[in-house]
């Protein structure tokens, strides 16, 4: 497991960092998952940078590879602009985005939306050894615990 961040969920029905990792690549797709988060839209697969909120998404057609990043220039005073769609190639990177192939995301988004149905009191949100990223639900805080202790690498996509 090459990364990994560990949710709680509290009595208010929603998930929570058990500890925040900003360095993470996948505090950005958190970011999405919390804030601007559409099942439904499938926007991202039709135009090269979708904008939301408080976040984006960088669609690299020619490599079926999205970038999912919050969009800092919503949060800045003035300081610093939006990149243009052609700018994007160049703003993405691994400190600003989490990086997932569109099928990866595709397969994700229908597990997360699971989980949250499901609602576990505990979920991890972790990238594997083949950059595929996934989420799982625990029972207890010592199974998810267990979970990335004894972590083995799974089955290639």
């Amino acid at each position: 497991m090459k990364e990994y961040l560990l949710l709680e969920c509290p009595k208010n029905n929603h998930y929570s960092p058990m500890k925040i990792n900003r360095r993470s690549s996948l505090y950005s797709l958190l970011s999405l998952l919390f804030g601007d988060f559409r099942p439904w839209d499938d926007s991202f697969l039709i135009h090269t940078v979708n904008c939301y909120n408080a976040n984006f998404i960088y669609h690299d057609f020619a490599n079926k590879m999205l970038y999912i990043g919050f969009s800092e220039w919503e949060m800045s005073e003035g300081e610093m602009h939006c990149p243009l769609d052609e700018e994007f190639p160049n703003y993405v990177n691994e400190n600003n985005s989490c990086r997932m192939h569109v099928d990866n995301f595709l397969e994700f988004r229908t597990d997360w939306v699971t989980l949250k149905k499901e609602l576990p009191p505990f979920a991890i949100i972790y990238r594997d050894e083949h950059e595929w990223i996934h989420c799982k639900g625990f029972d207890s805080q010592k199974s998810i615990e267990l979970f990335v202790k004894n972590y083995k690498p799974e089955i290639t996509h």
